[in-house]
């Protein structure tokens, strides 16, 4: 009856490989086994040969390699072991911290098991995506580099620290940073595949919202860890002044990977500010000025040259570089839709709290309705109109490179929420339709407060991908 059961069960997964864990958990629900891990081999091992032989199509069956031989009973029983764990999130004063430690000890111990672990919680996530998403060769790809890499790393888990053990350590970063650099123009690829085929089950747009933010956080924070592990192994080695440009004497109080101790906001905005002038020079052969100036609120309102913080420069960049294009280009375009002789320069304010850094960047481009506010924060949507070829390509450098457009991509402003997310802050747009915008961005003032949030896999959150039904609206339109 057991087996019958487990058989049921399976048909019903619609063609979808949900995990080890997933599967052992259902099947041990009906059968009353409990959660030995006996049984989850068991119940694995009976669904994987059934699926080997079905004619259903699934992510492994389309896909060059074969499914014994990236899931091997090793990979299985590491992936539910990892899965089976939440995600520790940091704060940037523990990864500063964590940087100071005289050894790499310390944080060999804490990587070498924390990224497996947000490795596998992702794998189960994409393992439970919709046949309609399944189906597409740039999705499996992404599914076979994130086992790929959580297979690299499983060995590292239970491994003593030493020299050696840490060198070769390090060379697998190095190979799984480049290879998930392009997940984000590869999985935008398969998304707008599974629009285009005419497959039952795709996904709604808030669903698709759900997996990518998601995705693309759990990115974030994976090579934010390998960028810092990076750097203090650097330093110990004497090689300091190869990645920041100082002495070969370690200086801690200095960049370590992506965080710097004493970034400079406002410097940060002025950078990302010419280097989306010069792609809104290439378009329209000018651009608007920018008036920016700092406020320190802790200090009588003063107005201030600097305001510094405890944060990701690389971030920073990305969330101004966006916003700041965005400004220049509706400038731009309004004042050619209104015949104006001069362009109105576009204003950012940076405003130092006790507990927040805010700021607020203003321009007189037109803005948008307000139906369309919120659509800007959604993946593939663009104000700008998508024009012939107008996608993130692989191997193009990122969202920034001179390569892309200025506009049309449609992955700017949710990717630059979710940058300021990532360490507690948000990201948001007032518009007056007519006259134009306000961006709102938040960070975490105190390095103890900015901690990372984290995508958690669970049944919940896995189920959150396939509800469709729209809801049926109570109020009066």
């Amino acid at each position: 009856q057991a087996y019958n059961c487990l058989i049921h069960f399976y048909k019903r997964m619609s063609g979808l490989y949900c995990g080890p864990r997933v599967l052992a958990q259902a099947v041990g629900k009906v059968a009353g086994w409990g959660f030995k891990q006996e049984v989850i081999k068991h119940s694995v091992g009976t669904c994987l040969m059934q699926r080997t032989n079905s004619s259903s199509s699934t992510v492994l069956e389309h896909s060059k390699v074969k499914f014994d031989r990236l899931l091997d009973r090793s990979t299985i029983y590491h992936l539910d072991q990892f899965s089976a764990k939440s995600p520790t999130p940091v704060s940037i004063k523990g990864m500063l911290e964590q940087a100071w430690q005289p050894t790499q000890e310390q944080s060999f111990k804490y990587i070498t098991k924390e990224i497996p672990i947000r490795l596998a919680n992702m794998i189960m996530e994409l393992q439970m995506m919709p046949r309609a998403l399944s189906v597409q060769p740039q999705f499996q790809e992404i599914v076979f580099q994130y086992i790929q890499s959580f297979k690299d790393l499983s060995e590292f888990s239970i491994a003593t620290f030493n020299p050696d053990t840490n060198d070769r350590f390090v060379s697998i970063l190095k190979e799984i940073r480049l290879r998930h650099i392009d997940t984000v123009p590869v999985m935008a690829a398969a998304i707008q595949g599974m629009m285009a085929d005419d497959l039952d089950g795709k996904m709604a747009q808030k669903n698709i919202q759900y997996c990518l933010n998601r995705l693309f956080l759990n990115r974030i924070s994976i090579h934010l860890l390998i960028s810092l592990y990076k750097a203090v192994y650097a330093s110990h080695k004497h090689q300091v002044s190869q990645l920041i440009n100082i002495n070969e004497t370690p200086d801690y109080s200095l960049i370590f990977g992506a965080i710097d101790p004493n970034c400079d906001i406002i410097s940060i905005a002025m950078e990302a500010y010419d280097d989306a002038a010069i792609m809104c020079d290439r378009e329209y052969q000018h651009h608007p000025e920018l008036e920016i100036e700092g406020r320190d609120i802790t200090n009588r309102n003063m107005k201030v040259e600097e305001v510094r913080m405890s944060y990701l420069p690389n971030h920073l960049h990305h969330i101004f570089f966006e916003i700041f294009k965005n400004a220049m280009r509706a400038t731009v375009e309004h004042a050619r839709k209104k015949n104006l002789s001069e362009l109105p320069a576009v204003k950012c304010v940076v405003s130092k709290s006790e507990g927040d850094i805010s700021i607020r960047v203003s321009d007189l481009g037109g803005g948008i309705s307000r139906e369309m506010v919120d659509k800007l924060f959604q993946y593939h949507f663009t104000s700008a109109g998508n024009k012939d070829g107008n996608v993130v390509s692989s191997g193009s450098g990122g969202l920034e490179s001179q390569s892309h457009p200025m506009h049309g991509l449609g992955y700017g402003l949710p990717l630059s929420r979710l940058y300021a997310r990532y360490f507690q802050g948000d990201l948001d747009m007032v518009s007056m339709h007519g006259l134009g915008s306000d961006v709102y961005i938040y960070l975490k003032a105190l390095s103890d407060d900015a901690k990372e949030s984290l995508p958690k896999y669970s049944i919940r959150a896995a189920d959150k991908l396939h509800k469709n039904k729209k809801k049926i609206s109570d109020w009066t339109k």
